[in-house]
């Protein structure tokens, strides 16, 4: 099989984030079909070899979709695969895996992981342990998971907080005893006005995304939950955001006898990759080596790759030829496709 007809199958399967068990049971069958041998970790992330011994460079893709692209109405003609306008293609992250299974076909010595819940903050890989690579020896893992042209490897990628704040106030009858009451409300929407939004400087952003009261308009309303996250490329400026997000919560309930509990989450860590690194100028080579022109960008995103190189694996994100992913207008060039199989070939083969 080509990767044109793995993505055909693997486009047809729901793969919602910590449900991708049918995407996952077509993965090992294909796999072991080729001569591979895998494992598991207790959250289901795998792992596949054909080879224990030597180093090894692995290849890494993540097996779920976001919600959008759970049944996707997919179109394709001699160029692009695409959708109908109604639903996400979930080439995010399906062409990488189309691509690794064509490649694997040819039975490389190399090691392909298979992670799950990248969608939900890169759950699954934060779940991944060093024991679980223990037995190999990886030089270099290449994450196969951003948007762009094919021969371009990502360089940087922010750290991520989630913070959610749950206001709590009393209930009582808004027309009969509304002075008994303690509006949560208030207190929330006060946080939300004393709190920073949007670009902090050129590294940092922080956006409130979660606004949630649900009630009827003749009761005050005595829980609101308010949920945050905080992206930078220095871990000092992260926490210094996100502690003001705290502290400012904490003073508007206390301006309105309300009650703050507050859930803060390091999601990831930040990564900059230095021009000397030995992953990336294997990756440059494997783009020139197949006729594309290896660059290097910054991304606001963050990917496996963020908890891959905090378990001190020397991984890198690379580009996979995906458009406008996650929305009605994603996209993927067949000629991107092919560029991608020809470059992990040309990784494995360096």
């Amino acid at each position: 099989m080509n990767v044109f007809d793995h993505f055909r199958n693997l486009v047809s399967i729901p793969s919602p984030s910590w449900k991708e068990d049918g995407v996952s049971s077509y993965i090992i069958g294909k796999m072991e079909e080729y001569g591979y041998i895998f494992k598991d970790d207790e959250h289901g992330n795998l792992l596949f070899w054909n080879n224990p011994e030597g180093k090894k460079i692995m290849i890494v893709c993540h097996m779920d979709t976001v919600e959008r692209a759970l049944e996707p109405h997919m179109l394709e003609d001699e160029e692009y695969f695409y959708t109908d306008g109604r639903t996400a293609l979930g080439a995010d992250d399906k062409a990488g895996i189309s691509a690794v299974l064509a490649v694997a076909a040819k039975k490389p010595d190399a090691l392909f992981l298979f992670t799950r819940a990248e969608e939900l903050g890169l759950q699954g890989s934060a779940k991944l342990e060093k024991s679980f690579f223990s037995q190999f020896s990886i030089t270099a893992a290449y994450i196969l998971d951003a948007a762009g042209s094919v021969g371009t490897a990502i360089i940087s990628a922010p750290g991520k907080d989630r913070i959610e704040l749950t206001f709590s106030g009393r209930t009582a009858h808004a027309g009969f005893s509304p002075e008994k009451g303690i509006n949560a409300i208030k207190a929330a929407a006060r946080a939300v006005d004393l709190n920073p939004s949007g670009r902090i400087d050129e590294e940092t952003t922080c956006n409130v995304g979660s606004f949630i009261a649900a009630g009827s308009t003749n009761i005050v309303p005595d829980k609101a939950t308010v949920t945050y996250e905080v992206r930078s490329l220095s871990d000092e400026k992260r926490k210094r955001i996100s502690d003001e997000i705290i502290s400012n919560a904490a003073k508007a309930a206390e301006d309105f006898n309300a009650q703050c509990r507050t859930e803060l989450t390091d999601l990831y860590s930040p990564y900059v990759i230095s021009e000397s690194d030995k992953a990336l100028i294997r990756a440059l080579d494997a783009a020139e080596a197949i006729g594309r022109d290896g660059a290097t960008k910054a991304t606001s995103g963050g990917s496996d790759t963020n908890n891959i190189r905090n378990l001190g694996i020397d991984a890198i994100t690379l580009c996979i030829g995906y458009e406008n992913a996650h929305s009605v207008n994603e996209r993927i060039a067949k000629s991107e496709m092919t560029a991608l199989v020809a470059l992990i070939s040309a990784l494995l083969s360096l």
